[in-house]
């Protein structure tokens, strides 16, 4: 259980860590002149890729947890894998709704 909470803290540590570089760098952007917000407009395609890249990751890991031999794996492996199938799902119903906004518009 102690491993699943460090790797828990990692990944918000680096997650943080990239959040705080992008920051920097947008700060820098903006005392050089060089900003320009209309430049950062993501494209929903990439919510798609990358939430067909979670979706896929999960169902790995749910099908992998079915085959493991230790019982404290298996938990781990079934609950990472629901909330990373989720989180794909998630990211591609806002694709689609994103992709429905940018049509009516």
């Amino acid at each position: 259980m102690i491993e699943l909470v460090l790797i828990i803290i990692a990944a918000m540590a680096c997650y943080v860590f990239l959040a705080y570089l992008e920051h920097k760098k947008k700060i820098d952007l903006i005392d050089r002149g060089l900003w320009k917000p209309e430049e950062k407009q993501e494209k929903p395609e990439h919510k798609l890729l990358t939430g067909l890249f979670f979706f896929l990751l999960g169902m790995v890991l749910l099908i992998k947890s079915y085959s493991v031999v230790e019982p404290d794996l298996v938990d781990v492996l079934q609950i990472s894998g629901l909330l990373t199938t989720v989180a794909g799902i998630v990211l591609m119903v806002a694709y689609v709704v994103g992709k429905k906004a940018l049509t009516s518009v």
